[in-house]
């Protein structure tokens, strides 16, 4: 049977260039040139899908989805905006949208957000998995009942119940920025897209950009700053398919990872067909030396283990942490809260650079030469604490939870990436 979309925008030229493009892909099309006219179609016709305006006379987009909400909840809604703004998109996406797209509208951005929104949608083209699967060693699939009980290879894939939003500023761009969080189908992926545009990017290795004091990815036009404490969440939860929708940086929160653990929470989390294996290492691998300053290693493990030292100019010092993952519980309590932290010093030429201008004294914790200048610790050792969980986001840029016990001292996201890159080549599994 074929999916019934309905389109609800007062423009005619957008309701028919929008109902011949989902025509030619084979859904059914109901119009509606407004609100009023739209609520009164849905009690003959209930559709699959709505792609609703948001600005509209009389009564808007945002009065027509407390509707459609309120009478049909199961009916998925995709938002359209010509004017929109991270505060529009979290505002929609609260009231129960379900992904958000912005004008002017695009062939390929329409037909990616319709088949996300639909059951057993997908977000890749054919060219795109192909591309995917040329440059990633994991493949997710059904397994045997005996493969199964193999414990600790493989693992049941895992998205988020529902729709869920965040606001907040971005570190270093100083941007008002926010986060979309949509479930998405198997074998998607974790996949980073603008909310002003429907382009995407993996992540993934192969789309590391840059590691100037934050991880950036980059495909094409978009890129996406400051994703490692979101990922080491993703990480630790097992979420291993998520479209989540920011804008050119994911927001520092407090500058730490707490906030990230809270909306995963407050989404749910499912269980999925299908499962993944996980990466296991079964050799040294090594960036620096370890008799010198700085290097990181992982060797072979049954947990995922990671031990950080640094030992600097005072008031940082010598510190050092150790982290056995054993769920998230203990996550939350020991690694997630740990903050960014940064100098007086390193902070002015951070903003001579074009960064950290979103740097404030509540979501870094700022250093002079004596002493922290703006809070109180956390944890003694919280600065090294706040390096594992740099470690764990970049670590799920391979795509897949690893085990494997780290050894890393005074290193950061650059020495991070290197490692991962020597893992990937030998990676055979």
């Amino acid at each position: 049977m074929k999916n019934r979309i309905m389109v609800i925008d007062d423009e005619a030229s957008i309701r028919q260039s929008l109902s011949d493009i989902l025509m030619d892909e084979g859904f059914d099309v109901i119009l509606a040139s407004d609100g009023h006219e739209a609520l009164r179609r849905l009690h003959n016709a209930i559709p699959d899908l709505i792609l609703l305006d948001i600005w509209m006379p009389d009564m808007d987009g945002t009065e027509v989805l407390k509707e459609i909400k309120n009478r049909w909840p199961d009916i998925k809604v995709i938002v359209i905006s010509g004017h929109g703004t991270v505060e529009t998109a979290v505002k929609v996406t609260k009231l129960g949208a379900s992904d958000y797209i912005e004008k002017p509208l695009s062939l390929e951005g329409v037909l990616l957000a319709v088949r996300r929104a639909l059951p057993e949608g997908d977000v890749y083209t054919k060219a795109e998995k192909e591309k995917i699967e040329s440059i990633d060693n994991f493949s997710a699939k059904k397994i045997t009942a005996a493969e199964k009980d193999f414990k600790g290879v493989y693992i049941p894939q895992k998205t988020i119940r529902k729709s869920i939003v965040i606001g907040g500023q971005g570190l270093h761009s100083g941007m008002k920025t926010g986060l979309i969080l949509s479930p998405l189908p198997p074998n998607s992926g974790i996949i980073f897209a603008e909310l002003s545009s429907e382009e995407k990017v993996p992540a993934r290795l192969d789309y590391i950009h840059s590691t100037d004091y934050a991880t950036t990815i980059k495909s094409g036009h978009i890129s996406i700053m400051t994703i490692e404490h979101l990922m080491a969440v993703l990480h630790v939860y097992n979420i291993t398919n998520l479209l989540v929708k920011t804008g050119c940086e994911v927001p520092i929160l407090d500058g730490s990872a707490r906030g990230f653990c809270q909306i995963i929470e407050d989404a749910g989390i499912e269980e999925q067909d299908g499962f993944i294996k996980e990466l296991t290492i079964d050799d040294t691998y090594t960036v620096g030396n370890t008799n010198s300053s700085g290097y990181i290693s992982i060797i072979p493990s049954s947990k995922l283990i990671i031990q950080y030292s640094m030992d600097s100019p005072l008031p940082l010092g010598f510190q050092e942490a150790r982290f056995v993952l054993e769920g998230t519980e203990v996550f939350k309590k020991e690694i997630a809260p740990a903050r960014t932290y940064g100098s007086v010093k390193d902070y002015g030429k951070l903003e001579a650079m074009g960064l950290a201008k979103g740097g404030r004294l509540s979501n870094v914790i700022l250093v002079d030469e004596e002493k922290v200048i703006n809070t109180s610790l956390r944890f003694p050792n919280e600065f090294a604490r706040h390096k594992i969980l740099d470690i764990l986001g970049d670590f799920y840029l391979l795509g897949r939870p690893v085990r494997g016990e780290i050894h890393a001292r005074m290193t950061g996201h650059t020495e991070n990436i290197a490692l991962l890159k020597k893992v990937a080549a030998c990676d055979k599994n």
